[in-house]
């Protein structure tokens, strides 16, 4: 019964660091670094490749790029990076927001579209037909 707030994440890796590379996993703490349970990258059109990723609120997490040809590369964007001495590479870190009031202010504006979508469409067919009847009801009365 544990309720965890999560947040999407977007990862993204720019042309420069992609170079030739057509495909690419997002692989970290949050997947365990099994290349299985990666997150496929897609590329752009510009060379850039990106996903984007829930992971649980208030809690930081290790990652990298794999590419396609073996190659390991970093985000030059990271939060932080952590040193794994054992394998002589650098971790990207990712910060994963508490807050949810941004989360939430969205939401709002979501409802709010769909009530004014559903008072537009519901009065739009409610009136059509009380329109005539109440066209009738007029000149039955004169």
């Amino acid at each position: 019964m544990t309720m965890q707030k999560t947040r999407k994440i977007t990862f993204s890796l720019p042309a420069e660091i992609v170079a030739d590379a057509t495909s690419g996993l997002l692989l970290g703490e949050f997947n365990n670094w099994n290349k299985e349970q990666g997150f496929s990258l897609k590329k752009s059109k510009d060379g850039s490749m990106k996903t984007s990723v829930e992971l649980e609120a208030g809690k930081s997490y290790e990652y990298r790029y794999l590419l396609d040809e073996g190659r390991w590369v970093n985000d030059l964007n990271a939060t932080a990076y952590a040193e794994v001495s054992s394998l002589g590479v650098l971790n990207c870190v990712v910060n994963v927001p508490a807050e949810v009031v941004a989360e939430t202010k969205p939401a709002k504006k979501t409802t709010e579209k769909k009530a004014k979508t559903e008072k537009v469409i519901a009065p739009e067919k409610s009136e059509a037909k009380p329109a005539a009847k109440r066209t009738t009801a007029k000149k039955t009365s004169k």
